[in-house]
């Protein structure tokens, strides 16, 4: 019997006890446990929509097979930097950045969700690639301080690539050595947290608009979490995100449950 080595049960054990001070960390933060409740949230509207949407149309099951991939990602990312591997949680980030940027461009276009599923590999990069798809966004948007190449081009130097700068995610101090195997950064710690959440409200509202409510059930799910949401963006931002949808859902169940 092939036993696994010593020093990978060593070093798994090092990444467990990282993790239990992390979530204390977590827990003694309000901005950190609400971020952390919002891409639980996330990841559970993503489960819920897969589960309770019978008979996808085709269209339907290549996004849900993408919202699969965000979700093992988005929870690949918490895993990651709650056990100390930050710059490699930044590189699920990444993925779960560029598939809501995917998500949301595929919808402006009936067409372009067979179209993506289709292209060959050789072809993909020319019609599908990230940088394509966020210019066509900011245009679409009307955005002109091209924020999302900002954003991607951060995470990209930092945890995307070998980079020299990258190596800042890895030391336990500004100045000090790199460090090999799980650490404890706080301020990385909540840095990635930010990151994750942000990237998971971008992927998740995309992802919403291919599936619209049917049931009463989705409905009710959909509203708590417009709710959540809206608390969220009030606490992070100082302010309600846009209340028509939820008002519209909120006023459509009204209806529905005094008519029952």
């Amino acid at each position: 019997m092939v036993t696994i080595p010593e020093n990978l049960s060593l070093l798994h054990l090092g990444e467990e006890e990282l993790r239990v001070k992390s979530v204390a960390l977590i827990e003694a933060s309000e901005d950190m446990s609400l971020h952390v409740s919002m891409i639980e949230t996330c990841m559970d509207m993503l489960q819920y929509v897969r589960t309770n949407t019978p008979d996808m149309s085709e269209d339907q099951v290549i996004v849900a097979l993408i919202g699969a991939s965000v979700f093992n990602s988005m929870a690949s990312a918490l895993k990651l930097l709650l056990g100390g591997y930050y710059q490699s949680s930044g590189l699920q980030i990444r993925y779960i950045m560029e598939s809501g940027w995917l998500l949301d461009y595929l919808r402006t276009d009936p067409k372009l969700v067979q179209e993506w599923k289709m292209t060959p590999e050789d072809k993909r990069q020319s019609m599908f690639r990230p940088g394509k798809i966020r210019d066509k966004l900011d245009r679409r948007d009307g955005f002109t301080g091209r924020k999302r190449e900002a954003h991607y081009k951060r995470l990209c130097v930092l945890c995307g690539h070998p980079t020299f700068a990258g190596f800042a995610m890895l030391r336990p101090e500004p100045n000090a050595d790199a460090h090999m195997g799980p650490l404890l950064v706080p301020d990385l710690l909540e840095g990635c947290i930010q990151e994750l959440v942000m990237v998971s409200i971008t992927a998740w509202q995309a992802f919403m608009m291919f599936f619209p409510p049917k049931t009463l059930s989705d409905r009710k799910a959909r509203v708590a979490y417009l709710e959540k949401q809206n608390d969220w963006f009030v606490r992070v931002y100082g302010k309600s995100a846009e209340h028509t949808a939820l008002a519209e859902l909120q006023k459509l169940i009204a209806q529905i449950e005094g008519s029952a």
